[in-house]
């Protein structure tokens, strides 16, 4: 019965996708990170719809009569130039091709749905549609993880769909971060009351399911983006108030293994073998890019035993914490930085790191335009998106600094919304200096 539902909601919503780029974009990102499979068993299982509504997206987009202005963005060229040195670090990978080839198709997939959504979201009911796909996904799993915390009373192990990269509990904890101020934005442009009250839920639950995830990074990120919260709210004692309320339902809830994960933090540097093992995995893969610094191994190639064991044979060259040994086991990145630093060298470091930094910062040249007469008051919906886009790029940097994320669909989803605004608010003030031109140029005439 479910599959029929779900299989019958699936083509409802491709016939009207069909049309509207926008929304079949949307879809895909939806797709992507909700993994329908998941939650279907029977004949609606072996279906791809992700790549049902990739398809649908390109269709749309070639055949759309009206596409958006597009200008040079510095985002989607530098991100173009991460993943042609993607291609190139794979070509000439030290590992076994094949299995680095699988990861660059992956990457590619996460590349394309870049760009279709930076050349297809411009409009305000654009961008609330790909985000209501993130909540809808991320926010809906958040949701339902934070439920089952609340009824176990805090023994339900929270964990991110089976066979993603949202399995394991820390990328999950991560994703829920930068979900978060998103639905914050949601909530500000939604009137109706029931969705309104929908959406705090939900924030609730996902800020529950984050400390129930016994994550790290997740609670320091969350800790950032309530920090955030508190410090640009104008009701301070009402923010104080939610928190204090979600932070009596986790006293209940919360058991004292938790407590004593979190309390970790302070000694990670000296006593947390899991601290001391990510450090040693930080040190081999910048002794990857030390011995290949313009294409670095390819994908996952530090991670490879044969490849771990030589180079941690070097380990003393790159002491900036001392550890013992890293022993044979080989580790994954365990940090968005160094990941693609060992991946894709220091080249492909400076690309992912000018992506990051670039999106901020053309995020603040959209709050701080749009603050300005005469833009303050009909384009204050943008100044909101840009502000909470930021803290959720901070939370991936944030949480993502001791994670092997750096390809999440999520973060690169963010970098494209925000490529995407950034040309949306040039196009406007474009158009406003060439009317203010104009007429200029007419009254000079009308003088003359």
């Amino acid at each position: 019965m479910r599959d029929l539902v779900f299989l019958s909601v699936f083509m409802i919503l491709a016939c009207l996708s069909l049309r509207r780029p926008y929304m079949a974009v949307s879809l895909w990102l939806w797709s992507g990170l909700f993994v329908p499979s998941y939650w279907v068993y029977s004949f609606a299982k072996p279906i791809s719809y992700n790549t049902a509504f990739a398809l649908i997206t390109f269709l749309t987009y070639l055949f759309s009569r009206r596409k958006p202005v597009i200008l040079m963005d510095g985002v989607v060229v530098f991100t173009c130039m991460f993943w042609i040195l993607t291609g190139l670090t794979t070509y000439n990978t030290i590992i076994i091709p094949e299995l680095v080839w699988l990861e660059w198709e992956k990457f590619s997939k996460v590349f394309l749905m870049f760009m279709m959504i930076a050349l297809i979201i411009r409009q305000r009911h654009e961008f609330e549609m790909l985000l209501w796909g993130l909540i809808m996904s991320v926010g809906f799993m958040g949701a339902i993880e934070g439920l089952k915390f609340i009824a176990s009373m805090g023994g339900h192990k929270i964990q991110g769909p089976t066979g993603h990269l949202l399995t394991d509990n820390n990328h999950f904890a991560t994703a829920l971060c930068m979900i978060i101020p998103l639905i914050v934005y949601q909530l500000k442009s939604v009137e109706e009351k029931w969705i309104r009250a929908g959406l705090v839920g939900v924030v609730g639950l996902c800020i529950l399911a984050i400390l129930g995830t016994y994550s790290r990074g997740g609670f320091l990120a969350l800790a950032i983006i309530g920090c955030y919260f508190w410090i640009k709210s104008k009701r301070k004692a009402l923010t104080l108030l939610a928190v204090g309320v979600v932070a009596c339902l986790s006293v209940l809830i919360l058991p004292q293994q938790w407590y004593d994960r979190m309390e970790t933090i302070e000694t990670a540097a000296t006593n947390d073998t899991s601290f001391i093992n990510r450090v040693n995995s930080w040190k081999v893969h910048t002794l990857m890019a030390m011995d290949r610094p313009f294409l670095g191994g390819g994908f996952k190639a530090a991670y490879f035993p044969t490849v771990w064991e030589r180079l941690s044979v070097d380990v003393d060259k790159v002491n900036f914490i001392e550890t013992p040994p890293p022993g044979e086991q080989s580790r994954a990145a365990h940090s968005i930085y160094f990941q693609v630093l060992g991946d894709h060298g220091f080249v492909g470091l400076a690309l992912f790191l000018l992506i990051i930094l670039l999106s901020f910062l053309k995020m603040r040249w959209v709050i701080v335009t749009l603050s300005q007469p005469p833009w303050n008051e009909q384009y204050r919906w943008q100044v909101d998106l840009a502000r909470m886009m930021q803290v959720s790029l901070l939370a991936f940097c944030v949480a993502g600094a001791a994670l092997s994320l750096a390809y999440l669909e999520l973060f690169w989803a963010l970098a494209a919304a925000m490529a995407g605004l950034s040309m949306q608010v040039k196009v406007m003030v474009l158009r406003d200096n060439s009317r203010r031109n104009t007429a200029e140029v007419q009254g000079y005439s009308s003088r003359a």
